[in-house]
């Protein structure tokens, strides 16, 4: 009975070591890739995470800022540096992207109904006009 030699026999020990490296690769790339993919999920979770819970505090903040440094200003209690202006147009901004969110009607980014965030905003805005005051007054 003949029997193949080398390449041809199937159960060859080279035959098995290739089919063997080429199936650790394969295993080593599926795992970077659940790897990288697990930690892209987690990251993009985390930041989710701190955008619906850090936006709404910024959103009051930047209220508060918005009416208040101009406000110390004008009754002369504080002189705007280069950083004071910096952080007066950063609240600004930032109070204008909350109230164009609000205007054009789009979704929370906490997940809360609608007409709960705007309240919220407004509520916001209401509190840091108050805290304004009392900073005047005080």
């Amino acid at each position: 009975m003949l029997r193949p030699s080398g390449s041809l026999l199937a159960s060859s020990r080279a035959a098995q070591r290739r089919t063997v490296r080429v199936e650790v690769f394969r295993l080593a790339a599926a795992l970077v890739r659940k790897t990288s993919a697990a930690i892209a999920d987690l990251a993009g979770a985390t930041v989710d995470l701190a955008i619906m819970l850090g936006l709404p505090i910024l959103y009051a903040v930047a209220a508060y800022l918005t009416l208040d440094l101009p406000a110390r200003l004008l009754a002369g209690r504080v002189h705007f540096t280069g950083a004071g202006f910096l952080v007066f147009l950063c609240a600004v901004g930032l109070s204008l992207l909350g109230v164009s969110r609000m205007l054009h009607d789009a979704p929370p980014v906490a997940p809360v109904r609608p007409r709960f965030a705007r309240a919220m905003l407004l509520a916001g805005w209401a509190a840091a006009l108050l805290l304004t005051f009392a900073d005047l007054a005080g």
